[in-house]
């Protein structure tokens, strides 16, 4: 293993170990004290830096530049996902992914273009995390990680193993063109959640909302009761609330120049803390699946 794996394992292990020496009174959010202090800064990060640069990028690329970056990443993530559906003894969602990626890389130019949802080959993305659920590790505590998504435990060791194996860092070999590519795919992640910014500044308290908005999303995808809260953080969360009219895409423009595929939850690919919106702007599909994601 080279020395940048070990690193980024290590790094996640130290601060699982952090997570650990926080406690709280919600069950399914022991680590409160210690989660709040990331979202803070997590939200700060976005506000002064993130939102900003995904503002400047979707006003200077063209959206057709757009969604050939979104599906190629989006191939890079279904390769994620057939290994995972192989892992989990999935033969038919497995099968779907490798006729997703072998048409999508042959015809659609390296994944450029999506031409597998026209014919019908809809994605199953699966991360590890996804795995991990799979085989027993159903319910896991919330917890968070600078610069991440919101996650749990489990997905935030999935989200290890994914970063290892997905495969960027063959199409990209120099460190300078994989953290580039990384960034892209980022920064293009971002842009796409500009519209559900809103519905989280008006929350009242925009850690419980992302919060309990998230882990409502992931159970729905692991098909698995929600986890309950304490009080007020009990209410029900009408998702359909949080998503645009046009909820195929979080960006509100015609997906027609370029054929796109719906946006998924980037679950298992590294984002800020909007990733809760992400996922909540994939509920109405969430019952294809599990995110992320990493």
């Amino acid at each position: 293993m080279s020395l940048k794996p070990t690193r980024a394992l290590t790094a996640l292990g130290l601060l699982i170990a952090l997570g650990g020496c926080a406690t709280g009174s919600n069950p399914s959010d022991p680590y409160e004290g210690y989660n709040r202090k990331v979202y803070a800064f997590n939200s700060g990060f976005d506000r002064h830096v993130y939102r900003p640069v995904a503002e400047g990028y979707q006003k200077v690329t063209p959206q057709p530049a757009r969604t050939g970056i979104r599906n190629f990443f989006d191939n890079l993530a279904d390769m994620l996902s057939l290994a995972n559906n192989i892992v989990m003894l999935r033969p038919v969602p497995a099968m779907s992914d490798f006729m997703r990626v072998s048409v999508n890389t042959v015809l659609g130019l390296g994944g450029l273009l999506d031409i597998a949802t026209p014919m019908g080959l809809h994605k199953d993305q699966k991360g590890f995390g996804d795995t991990l659920a799979h085989y027993g590790w159903q319910n896991s505590a919330y917890f968070m990680v600078p610069f991440f998504p919101p996650s749990t435990i489990r997905d935030t060791l999935g989200l290890g193993v994914d970063y290892l194996t997905v495969p960027t860092r063959e199409l990209f070999t120099t460190t300078y063109t994989d953290a580039s590519a990384v960034m892209v795919n980022l920064v293009d992640q971002r842009a796409r959640l500009l519209p559900l910014d809103p519905a989280r500044d008006a929350a009242l308290d925009e850690y419980t909302f992302t919060r309990d908005a998230w882990m409502a999303i992931r159970a729905r995808q692991l098909g698995i009761a929600p986890p309950l809260g304490n009080g007020d953080d009990n209410e029900e969360i009408d998702i359909n609330e949080l998503v645009p009219a046009n909820h195929g895409s979080a960006e509100s423009e015609p997906q027609h120049a370029m054929p796109a595929a719906p946006v998924e939850p980037e679950e298992h690919m590294v984002h800020t803390a909007h990733a809760a919106h992400a996922a909540a702007a994939e509920a109405p599909e969430a019952g294809k699946e599990a995110v992320v994601t990493p």
